[in-house]
């Protein structure tokens, strides 16, 4: 508290409203709380199954969170009563003070002004005097010493009144203090203050990631949204640490249907922001944490609707069908069985990470698949699911059924900015596409994908595969990851655009690819498209040779075909499609796959 601002400075009946409010609330949080428990109570006797399971587990958190809540209310309540009862005192001691010190001044001042006055007489009178009988020094010295020390004693008491007025502010000070304690107190706010600022000073982010474990799904909430920045912080742990915390954490206490302490699922459920991209978790954990990232998503979808309907700016009704097709797909993740698997989802940073089939003990081949130029997040909610048809395919014709695929796009992809495109926007989409300083940029997060992935202990299970299959420009994306130092059993090319110069292949890993003639191959037969190093070109490739698609035209009597010029787009499309028009190349690629794991 400022001397200058007054010690007594501030509203006392503005404190008691806040104290009346807080209790206001606690009664409407105690009949919430009591509710939510008989709905709990009844969904544990009427609600059957794993959904029921979900809502009791869902309903119990929230009832014990809001009862939390309303202690942490009530706390806050006697504080405030206490401090307005603090500052009242204060406020009175402080018109004292003020009194004394006007009365003191206004003393100084009249006693000050008849000092003066005499004093000028003084000068006056030794001037006159031309026989040098009056001493100025001793003219009416009794009177000038009673208002001499009439004003020292004014003085004094100013001093007083500064140094009452001094402990005034302290006192203040020491109200402020108690105030701030009792509000931000275990018992008002749970661990959260203390964990806030060790949080902000951690050395570490493992160091940080310990202290979030300590807190409730609320209370990360609420850290969280005052300090977003911790979310990149937590990002940077070493994933192999990661996943010993993960691991500590489910050895503490019971687990619920999914495998899940209660720690752990305070970790899903109040910062799903970390938990749904930290590399390291199992991929069952990210993905139930993405269900609430996609959740919050669709609520903002519903926001916006309304209002973008209203304005009636044009191309509004473009966005709202991409709005739309995003929340059916969202929709999708959060059913119950969900039909989509996220395993990252981060709209605003253009990150997701689609999972297809069931990761678990019995996995023994992880597909990668790394679509290409143009890609962006739009491209995954299609309805007929175009993207993501090779992976889905793949994973689904594994004859084992040990197959787990991941459908991959971590950041903006060459031309993949989110909204319309215009002629300017391709040719530079296409200069991206072309370009190996981009893919070293956007590879380093395929290759931490990997990284995550890797502390898995099915990593180390006889018969692992990492495979990846990129499509067009996502070969670029894979082969430069192979640089960071990222390592697959296979990588498959399907028309895939090129290497970075300083890519070798790897001992241990078969290249190969799958190729239509399309516009890329009239492109890379010049020799334009990554400095001629392009897998079809490469002796380090098994080229399959290219393909004959539907959309090429048979020469009579030669054997031979062309493509026509308006097909070779088609044919670039085809090689990454799962339909029958594709069968030769699908029907090979999966051979290639799942063959070897019977030889």
């Amino acid at each position: 508290m400022s001397a200058d601002a007054g010690p007594g400075v501030g509203s006392v009946e503005g404190i008691r409203q806040l104290a009346t409010t807080r209790r206001t609330e606690v009664d409407d949080l105690e009949v919430a709380a009591y509710r939510l428990a008989e709905a709990a109570s009844w969904g544990a006797e009427c609600w059957r199954g794993r959904s029921g399971e979900q809502f009791v587990a869902s309903m119990t958190d929230v009832s014990a969170e809001v009862t939390a809540v309303a202690r942490g209310l009530e706390h806050h309540a006697a504080a405030l009563e206490a401090y307005a009862v603090d500052v009242s005192l204060i406020q009175g001691s402080q018109q004292t003070l003020e009194a004394r010190r006007a009365m003191a001044e206004q003393n100084i001042l009249s006693t000050g002004v008849a000092l003066k006055t005499i004093m000028r007489e003084a000068q006056d009178a030794a001037r006159d005097d031309l026989i040098g009988i009056v001493v100025e020094s001793e003219y009416r010295s009794g009177e000038r010493s009673t208002l001499q020390r009439r004003i020292d004693d004014e003085q004094r008491e100013l001093e007083v009144v500064a140094g009452l007025w001094a402990d005034l502010v302290e006192e203040r000070a020491a109200a402020d203090r108690r105030c701030i304690a009792a509000l931000q107190s275990p018992e008002a706010m749970g661990s959260l203050p203390q964990v806030t600022g060790e949080a902000l000073a951690a050395g570490s982010s493992e160091e940080l990631l310990a202290l979030l474990a300590g807190l409730s799904a609320t209370e990360l909430t609420i850290l969280l949204e005052q300090h977003p920045e911790l979310v990149d912080e937590a990002f940077l742990a070493d994933p192999e640490r990661v996943r010993a915390w993960w691991d500590e954490l489910g050895q503490q206490g019971a687990r619920n249907a999914d495998g899940l302490t209660a720690v752990q699922v305070a970790l899903v459920r109040g910062a799903p922001a970390i938990i749904g991209a930290l590399d390291g978790l199992p991929p069952s954990v990210r993905v139930a944490a993405n269900v609430f990232n996609a959740k919050r998503r669709m609520a903002e979808i519903d926001e916006m609707v309304g209002p973008i309907g209203r304005r009636g700016l044009q191309g509004d009704d473009e966005l709202l069908a991409a709005l739309a097709r995003e929340r059916a797909y969202l929709g999708r993740a959060v059913a119950e069985p969900p039909t989509v698997q996220l395993y990252l989802f981060d709209p605003s940073k253009s990150r997701i990470i689609e999972m297809i089939g069931d990761w678990n003990e019995s996995t023994r081949t992880v597909l990668t698949y790394v679509p290409g130029t143009l890609t962006n997040m739009d491209s995954f909610y299609g309805k007929n699911g175009s993207l993501q048809q090779m992976a889905k395919w793949l994973e689904a014709n594994d004859p084992d059924g040990t197959s787990v695929a991941f459908v991959f796009k971590d950041g903006v992809f060459p031309g993949g900015a989110e909204g319309s495109k215009n002629p300017a926007e391709f040719v530079g989409a296409f200069a991206q596409a072309n370009d190996p300083e981009f893919a070293r940029g956007t590879s380093k997060s395929l290759y931490d994908f990997q990284r995550g992935l890797a502390v898995d202990p099915i990593r180390t299970e006889p018969g692992y595969r990492d495979v990846a299959i990129g499509h067009s420009w996502g070969l670029a994306n894979i082969t430069s990851a192979e640089v960071h130092g990222a390592t697959y059993d296979k990588v498959i090319s399907l028309a895939g655009a090129g290497m970075p110069p300083e890519w070798e292949p790897r001992a241990g890993t078969t290249y190969t690819d799958y190729s239509y003639w399309d516009f890329l191959m009239e492109a890379q037969s010049t020799g334009g498209v990554w400095g001629g190093r392009n897998p079809n070109r490469s002796d380090d490739f098994d080229s399959r040779g290219y393909y004959q698609s539907p959309h090429d035209v048979e020469l009579e009597q030669t054997g031979a075909s062309y493509t026509p010029v308006w097909k070779l787009d088609d044919n670039h499309a085809l090689v990454a499609r799962s339909s029958d028009d594709n069968a030769p190349v699908r029907d090979a690629l999966t051979d290639e796959i799942y063959e070897e794991q019977h030889d």
